[in-house]
C-alpha cells in the first residue's frame, strides 16, 4: 500500500520514467548553485563525454550528474535507481532487498547495498529538535527469556530508546535509536540530538532519567502502569517492532540505527507525502558517495 498519494506511480514514471529524465534531474539538483569545478574550482565549463555531464574548460576534468553522489557508480540504470528509491521511501511498509531483486531483476546483494545507501541518505540532520511535549521510553527487541520481566540484561535483546512528540492527543515527529544499556549515559545522546530543552518531557519512573532532568528542567516522570499511561508511544513501539518483523523478518544489531532512520525519515513526513521522494532524492545528491566495500566493512 503506497502512502505517498501526492505522487502516484503512474506521475512518478511521467516524471523519472527514463535514464535522461532522472539524468536531467540530478544534473539540475547537483549544480541549482552553479558549477564550480572539483580539480581547480574553476567555473566555466562545456559538455562533457556522456549526457548532462560537464567538463572544466580550465582543467579538463570532466564529472557526470551521478558522480560524487549515492548514485555514483551504480551496477544498475539509474532510471531502475529512481524506481527503487521511490519504492522505498512511498511503500508503508517500506521494501527489503528481496522484493527490490525480485520486481526490479537485480542480485539481492546488488539490492541490499544499494538500499543500504538510500537509509544513510535519510538518517536525522539533528536540526529540527522536538517540541512541546515528548514521551521518552525504552525498549527491547528480541525473543523474551524465561523468568525475565521488565528491563533485561540479555545480550539475545537489542535495547532501544525512543522519543514521540504528542500533540492534542495524536503522534508528531520522533526518533529513536539504539542503546548498550539502560544508564543515563546511554540514554542521554537522544535528548542531546533530538529533543529541545524547551520540551515538556514525560518518561517513566526509571532512575537513568533522573541525572538527565538536571538538564531539561521541564522533564517529570510519571508511572507507566504497564504502559497504560503512556498508550500513544507504546502504539508507535508496537508499530515499529511490527514493521521491523514484518517487513526486514532479520536485522543486525550493526544496523539497527539505519533501520531505525528509514522508519522515522518516512514517519516524520507522513503529512508531506508530496515532496517525500524529491526530499530524500536531494539527500542523495548531497550525500558523500559510499564504495560497496565501506558499506559492506561498516556491517560486518
Amino acid at each position: 500500500m503506497k502512502i505517498d498519494k501526492g505522487l502516484t506511480e503512474k506521475a512518478f514514471k511521467s516524471r523519472f520514467g527514463t535514464k535522461e529524465q532522472c539524468l536531467a534531474y540530478l544534473h539540475d539538483q547537483k549544480w541549482s548553485d552553479g558549477y564550480h569545478c572539483r580539480k581547480c574550482r574553476h567555473t566555466t565549463f562545456c559538455k562533457g563525454k556522456q549526457d548532462f555531464s560537464k567538463r572544466c574548460t580550465a582543467c579538463g576534468y570532466d564529472e557526470s550528474a551521478t558522480a560524487h553522489t549515492l548514485f555514483h557508480k551504480l551496477k544498475f540504470g539509474i532510471d531502475t535507481a529512481f524506481a527503487m528509491v521511490y519504492e522505498i521511501v512511498t511503500n508503508k511498509k517500506g521494501a527489503n532487498s528481496i522484493h527490490l531483486a525480485q520486481r526490479f531483476g537485480v542480485r539481492q546483494t546488488t539490492a541490499w547495498l544499494f538500499r543500504r545507501k538510500v537509509q544513510q541518505a535519510m538518517s536525522s540532520s539533528k536540526k529540527f529538535p522536538l517540541v512541546d511535549q515528548v514521551h521518552v521510553d525504552e525498549f527491547e527487541i528480541g525473543t523474551p527469556q524465561e523468568g525475565e520481566q521488565g528491563r533485561s540484561h540479555s545480550d539475545k535483546k537489542v535495547r532501544v530508546v525512543i522519543a514521540i512528540e504528542y500533540r492534542e492527543g495524536i503522534a508528531g515527529r520522533g526518533y529513536a535509536q539504539p542503546i548498550k544499556d539502560f544508564s543515563a549515559k546511554s540514554l542521554n545522546p537522544i535528548f542531546k540530538d533530538h529533543i529541545s530543552k524547551k520540551a515538556a518531557i514525560v518518561t517513566d519512573g526509571w532512575s537513568g532519567y533522573k541525572p538527565i532532568k538536571k538538564l531539561y528542567k521541564n522533564m517529570r516522570s510519571q508511572l507507566s502502569n504497564k504502559g497504560e499511561n503512556f498508550t500513544m508511544l507504546h502504539l508507535q513501539i508496537r508499530n515499529l517492532k511490527n514493521w521491523l518483523r514484518g517487513t526486514h523478518s532479520y536485522c543486525d544489531k550493526k544496523l539497527l540505527n539505519d533501520y531505525l532512520n528509514e522508519y522515522f525519515f518516512r514517519f516524520n513526513r507522513r503529512n508531506f507525502r508530496e515532496t517525500i521522494l524529491d526530499k530524500l532524492l536531494e539527500r542523495m545528491v548531497e550525500a558523500k558517495p559510499k564504495t560497496y566495500s565501506q558499506i559492506i566493512c561498516a556491517a560486518t
